[in-house]
């Protein structure tokens, strides 16, 4: 079998971590897509918070020198729950759950030694609702980019 490609390896490393965040019960559950489904919404989440993880884009792809490129994976990890499960008593809880997905993170700055190039600090796109399938969800992006030096040109 051969070994897995970088991306693959990035992906587990973000599994990892997503794990720990539902043994810390932070998130209850994860799930990865699978590029199958429109609308990452579209989809029976198995319990709030989840955390859904994409493929990467590959925003930028430069040649270090003549053996090595370093490119820049972007990685998008929907986080999404719903009104009826986030505390009424607790009006601080979509910034605990944002914090602590950021933290995760940003505390694992190699993706596991899987980005030997460095992984920037994770980022967020605003939180705020969405409609989909007559469900309204609370849901914000975290952007994680994560750099990969790789053979390339002439060795």
């Amino acid at each position: 079998m051969p070994s897995l490609t970088f991306a693959q390896n990035m992906k587990n490393a973000i599994v990892a971590n997503l794990e720990a965040l539902v043994n810390s019960d932070v998130l209850q559950s994860y799930l990865v897509d699978d590029g199958s489904k429109q609308s990452l919404f579209d989809r029976d989440f198995p319990s709030f918070p989840c955390a859904v993880v994409t493929a990467p884009d590959v925003s930028t792809s430069d040649y270090e020198d003549q053996a090595n490129n370093l490119r820049e994976y972007t990685w998008l990890i929907l986080v999404v729950t719903t009104v009826e499960n986030m505390p009424a008593s607790d009006p601080t809880y979509l910034e605990y759950l944002i914090d602590s997905v950021l933290g995760q993170f940003d505390g694992d700055v190699t993706l596991q030694g899987m980005a030997n190039g460095g992984v920037l600090a994770a980022t967020l796109a605003p939180p705020g609702p969405v409609s989909s399938n007559n469900v309204t969800y609370v849901s914000c992006f975290i952007t994680i980019k994560a750099r990969q030096l790789v053979p390339a040109g002439v060795q």
